[in-house]
């Protein structure tokens, strides 16, 4: 059996469309937990409705305060049944064939993760934006490729082993940005096998509201990831030391006018990793910003 979290907040206007393709999966040997992280709606009311159209097991729980995308999924997985856990997010959906492929690749391969494709499409338009699934050379190159992102894996086009989960101690509660990237590096790490279905069974929603107006944030948490793995032999040193670095370096260039006392803190955190490097792209972040100010 297959245990499909869904975590949930403020999820009513998308849930629907995600609980369908749950439904019209042909594999079906499957439990549905959904977690609501501390927003309600009438997302139980959804749930119980959808409980009562399906044979399997399908249970509901929320967290009476906000706690976060990773503590969310954590829950779930936590009270899960199934040796295997799918992953899938309240706003995207799935194929109907998805579970049959993820789990037939599965007892193919005895892999501990196993992904799909995934369809990027736009929340209001339905158009598809792009495909997000790895190249040969990306699954070639792995785990660099997983390293650089070159290799992306979007959540919900993910099942994973319970055992593995458990093994890494679960999601990383205290990254709210990259904390599926932040994941798949430390399951590879350990060893963890990854195989790609090689077909594209995930459909991911892109909101107008993108994350873009967290840039500061995002890149704070991927240089916090490259920073975990500073001792990865298994990724080229130059390559470690330099994605930590540039990242630093990002995070305070887009802070240095709005937050000058955290910019500098990045900078601090990128010299102690290499003082000439941090030195080199700071200067050119300087040059390039007045460049751009100046058209």
């Amino acid at each position: 059996m297959v245990s499909i979290c869904i975590p949930a907040y403020n999820a009513r206007t998308y849930l629907p469309q995600a609980l369908e393709s749950v439904r019209a999966q042909t594999f079906s040997d499957w439990e549905l937990i959904v977690t609501e992280d501390g927003s309600d709606d009438g997302t139980d009311g959804l749930v119980a409705e959808f409980a009562k159209s399906v044979s399997q097991a399908v249970r509901f729980h929320r967290h009476e305060k906000n706690k976060g995308l990773p503590a969310t999924r954590n829950s779930g997985i936590s009270g899960a049944l199934g040796e295997y856990v799918a992953l899938l997010d309240a706003d995207d959906y799935w194929a109907t064939e998805h579970l049959a492929d993820l789990m037939a690749k599965l007892a193919e391969t005895g892999a501990d993760v196993v992904h799909s494709g995934s369809i990027l499409f736009d929340s209001d338009s339905g158009q598809t934006l792009e495909v997000r699934a790895p190249t040969a050379k990306a699954v070639r190159d792995f785990p660099v490729s997983l390293f650089v992102a070159d290799y992306i894996i979007q959540p919900a086009s993910v099942v994973l082993s319970k055992a593995l989960w458990t093994r890494v101690g679960g999601f990383n509660e205290s990254f709210r940005y990259v904390e599926d990237r932040e994941m798949w590096l430390r399951c590879a790490r350990v060893g963890a096998r990854f195989v790609f279905t090689g077909r594209d069974t995930c459909y991911y929603r892109k909101h107008a509201t993108a994350l873009s107006t967290h840039a500061a944030e995002m890149a704070i948490a991927g240089a916090r990831v490259f920073e975990q793995h500073l001792d990865w032999t298994e990724i080229p040193e130059e390559l470690r030391v330099r994605s930590a670095v540039e990242t630093w370096v990002a995070g305070a260039r887009i802070l240095q006018r709005t937050e000058p006392r955290r910019a500098s803190k990045l900078l601090l955190r990128a010299q102690r990793i290499s003082p000439r490097l941090t030195r080199l792209l700071w200067v050119f972040a300087l040059r390039f910003y007045s460049l751009f100010k100046g058209k």
